[in-house]
């Protein structure tokens, strides 16, 4: 490890400078210290593309031999090792691979690192099962009026190139991630020497959150600057459910809007002790963004806030799919493949306000709101809070 170590008056002190890099996160490096005196290595991981979540955020600890928790994006290993170099650590010497969720921006240079490192590889037990799929394709699109809305005005939409572009982006991806294996399969509970594992999907089914101390590694489950996509909710499509991994997972349990407030819950009951890493926006804009749970309330209150306006518009009379996300959604975020992002983040909003009872949909996909004094979803996310 360095000797000397930068210590800058604006970071805390238990938070050292290994390298300082570009304000927009680009190259940094940091020694965070734990409660219980353990350092955890947070450095940047640049992408080969440009993002907006910037790099990804890789750390190292130690926990019965030294673990690392996510990669970067597909393509970047050789960024990979060079800051890691930058702690003086050597990918070799890596005993172990946690991937917090499968996105590539996540598990994108895993077979490399394996090929290199050799060391345990440990994921959600839903990432063993999912990784050989495109989680674009999985979906029944007829399991519902509102995916199958979703589907057609998708189709309607998006010019046929823009999928045929993300398609070719993420094949090489896809086969590579069929190669590789995991070695431990997490669930909700499981231990790797003193850290600790929490299931928290919604953002994606297999999203696991790592703590370490009084340190929360949150992958993309709670993110500062930037509010995490939600997942709709999911049918498998029968030959996907064929397989006897898919079979056994609970989609109900995985996906959805609801499932993602209740993993927002559980970290919100860690209580303001705990400090979350992301794997996003550590580092931007020239401040460091280290946040306790309130970050995870705020992110509740983001979703509330759509409810509230989904529920006055169809209140309003807009009982369409297509009036309700433009009437979210400015323009700009509105074209190309943004609009399938915008559209399924509207359909998981919606989605839950049935679930709970506050609307209706008919088979033709129209919303209309059932009558009550107070929405339910007011109550839903009360219960969580109250829970927490």
């Amino acid at each position: 490890m360095p000797e000397s170590l930068v210590i800058l008056p604006e970071f805390p002190q238990n938070i050292r400078v290994i390298n300082q890099g570009e304000p927009d996160g680009q190259d940094w490096a940091f020694k965070i210290t734990s409660s219980s005196g353990r350092d955890v290595f947070a450095v940047a991981i640049s992408p080969v593309n440009n993002s907006r979540t910037g790099p990804t955020w890789s750390y190292i600890f130690d926990a019965d031999g030294l673990t690392t928790v996510d990669l970067g994006t597909p393509n970047s290993f050789a960024n990979l090792e060079k800051a890691y170099s930058r702690t003086g650590i050597s990918v070799r010497e890596i005993d172990r691979l946690i991937i917090t969720h499968g996105h590539s921006d996540h598990d994108g240079t895993v077979p490399e690192f394996l090929s290199k490192s050799g060391a345990e590889f440990c994921a959600h037990e839903s990432y063993s099962a999912l990784k050989g799929f495109d989680q674009w394709d999985i979906q029944d699109r007829t399991s519902s009026p509102l995916q199958i809305e979703l589907e057609q005005l998708g189709r309607e939409k998006i010019e046929r190139n823009v999928y045929k572009e993300r398609y070719e982006l993420h094949e090489a991806y896809y086969e590579a991630r069929k190669t590789t294996s995991v070695d431990r399969n997490l669930v909700d509970g499981s231990t790797i020497s003193d850290a600790t594992i929490f299931s928290t999907p919604g953002h994606s089914p297999d999203q696991i959150c790592v703590q370490i101390d009084d340190l929360i590694l949150t992958g993309d489950h709670v993110l500062p600057e930037i509010t995490p996509h939600p997942t709709s909710k999911m049918v498998f499509r029968k030959d996907i459910k064929k397989s006897p991994l898919v079979e056994a997972l609970s989609e109900e349990h995985l996906y959805g809007l609801g499932t993602y407030i209740e993993s927002l819950g559980k970290v919100i009951a860690l209580g303001e002790e705990v400090r979350l890493l992301p794997a996003h926006r550590l580092f931007n804009q020239g401040q460091l963004n280290l946040c306790g749970v309130e970050r995870a309330s705020d992110i509740v209150l983001h979703h509330q806030r759509r409810l509230e306006r989904l529920y006055g518009h169809i209140g309003r009379g807009k009982s369409n799919l297509t009036d309700l996300t433009t009437s979210l959604f400015e323009r700009s975020k509105l074209l190309g493949g943004n609009l399938m992002a915008a559209l399924s983040e509207v359909v998981a909003h919606l989605e839950l306000l049935d679930d709970v009872g506050d609307i209706e949909i008919s088979n033709e996909g129209s919303m209309t709101l059932i009558d009550s004094e107070t929405p339910l979803y007011v109550d839903f996310i009360k219960n969580i809070a109250i829970d927490s």
